[in-house]
């Protein structure tokens, strides 16, 4: 026998014991509570006073642009686009949703 062969033999001889004792782990309905706030207070976080100052930093920037002549229509469109999309998020997804029958 080989030295794989016989190490392979023992580790399972050595494991049948605790094999035997192993109860079947009960799955049920875990508690999502954490993932549910913690996903929470990163959406509030996204769309709260934070993402609302920089969307008026950058409607700010967006005039300054403007008044130098050096904004395009399409820089400004995906601008107010990404801004309409951060914040009308929540919106979006109820609308959806409701479309679906949720």
């Amino acid at each position: 026998m080989t030295l794989w062969k016989m190490i392979a033999t023992r580790s399972a001889g050595a494991a049948m014991p605790f094999m035997l004792l192993a109860t079947q782990a009960m799955a049920g309905g875990g508690n999502l509570q954490p993932v549910q706030s913690t996903l929470q207070t990163l959406v509030q976080t996204l769309t709260g006073p934070i993402a609302t100052a920089l969307a008026v930093l950058f409607c700010i920037f967006m005039g300054f642009m403007a008044w130098a002549a050096r904004l395009s229509w399409f820089v400004a469109g995906s601008w107010v686009l990404g801004i309409v999309l951060v914040f009308g998020s929540a919106q979006i997804v109820e609308f959806f949703q409701s479309a679906v029958g949720r």
